[in-house]
């Protein structure tokens, strides 16, 4: 069964409250997940609340973090908010998460790569909404890589749901690949309860 995660909002410099999640991980559970929003791209509910996190207006910290660490995690953060001033503004379970892609590649052992990321899902994630391509185009044959025409052409475009844990994952699998700078991936909206 899929870990259960929950989103959090914390009022607090990132760095500060990053290493305090760090040092609270590191007694609790070592191995716990966590994924803060500015790094696994997660989207914010607001454009207003994209906006005070980018030009640090206001210290808030959004991260989702594993339900059975919640309540431990709010009880240590709660133990110093006279220290470190930090405060939890809300706290929202996470029922799942989607993001869509769009996808050009010319080289067939990458499109061979994407397809077998998206044909794997982990469990409780799929694909919907998948329209792919191919293109062959014998006249390219022996034409440079930076040429109108190619010899081979895959797109697709779709969209990955399901369990918020497996689709962060995959889109991490394929911002971290050699994929990255031929696919283009939306921010990964949550469905919260």
């Amino acid at each position: 069964m899929a870990r259960k995660f929950s989103e959090i909002v914390i009022e607090g410099p990132f760095m500060l409250v990053k290493g305090f999640l760090l040092g609270f991980l590191s007694c609790k559970k070592p191995d716990g997940k966590y994924f803060f929003h500015r790094k696994a791209n997660i989207r914010r509910e607001t454009l207003k609340e994209f906006v005070k996190e980018l030009f640090e207006l206001e210290n808030y910290v959004h991260l989702c973090l594993e339900n059975d660490l919640i309540e431990p995690f709010k009880q240590s953060l709660e133990l110093y908010t006279k220290v470190t001033g930090y405060g939890i503004q809300s706290v929202k379970a996470i029922k799942g998460a989607h993001f869509s892609f769009a996808a050009e590649l010319f080289e067939k052992d990458l499109a061979v790569n994407f397809k077998q990321i998206i044909e794997n899902l982990p469990e409780g994630v799929k694909l919907i909404n998948y329209r792919p391509s191919e293109e062959f185009e014998r006249d390219a044959k022996g034409i440079e890589s930076y040429a109108p025409l190619h010899e081979y052409v895959f797109r697709a475009k779709g969209e990955i749901e399901g369990e918020f844990e497996g689709v962060v994952d995959t889109y991490m699998k394929i911002k971290r690949s050699d994929l990255s700078e031929f696919i283009i991936c939306s921010e990964i909206k949550l469905q919260t309860e």
